[in-house]
């Protein structure tokens, strides 16, 4: 009786977090906002460059870099995540996204950690951006993730991929790992 409870507690909790989550990640933005995305993920680049070899050759030839500061997921069978991102480069002012995800499956806790997306290809940007509706991966486009090796060295195999995600700063414990389903959505910003 006890554990049941305990579990019908924890999906409780799992679906209020996702539903709060879910919400904030697909918002429009304020102005207020923008600029505080905007401060968070320069200080995102300045330390995934500090902190990884490579990073800066990496990004060099980019057509556009989409940087999210932190991904929120968490779960307990039923996962989901979310988090705001900024299109740094590749337009000529700041472009802002929501993203989120439903996954199931063997998924277990909370996590948080950064993402960039390097888009390698003028093709692959502009089908990111000039977009209104959800850009998925997986449905949209396919995305190579850099792993970081030894010595926080990046592993080159897939960096020439038209998309590739950089993901690092993994704070908390999730036993799911995939950007499959991960969904994009354009934010206005309001005034």
């Amino acid at each position: 009786m006890l554990g049941r409870k305990i579990r019908a507690g924890l999906m409780t909790a799992v679906l209020v977090f996702g539903v709060t989550l879910s919400s904030h990640a697909i918002a429009d933005i304020t102005s207020k906002e923008a600029a505080e995305l905007n401060a968070q993920a320069k200080a995102t680049l300045t330390k995934f460059k500090a902190g990884t070899k490579g990073a800066d050759a990496a990004l060099a030839n980019a057509k556009g870099i989409l940087v999210c500061p932190k991904i929120t997921k968490g779960g307990l069978g039923v996962g989901v995540e979310g988090g705001n991102c900024v299109l740094t480069s590749g337009s000529a002012k700041p472009l802002y996204y929501s993203t989120a995800a439903v996954k199931a499956g063997l998924l277990a806790g909370v996590q948080s950690y950064s993402m960039i997306l390097a888009f390698n290809s003028a093709e692959a940007l502009n089908k990111f951006t000039s977009g209104t509706r959800e850009w998925e991966v997986g449905a949209d486009a396919s995305v190579a993730v850099a792993k970081v090796g030894a010595g926080g060295a990046l592993d080159t195999t897939n960096l020439k991929s038209d998309i590739v995600s950089f993901i690092f700063g993994g704070k908390g414990l999730m036993a799911d790992a995939s950007l499959e389903g991960s969904r994009f959505k354009k934010q206005e910003v309001k005034a």
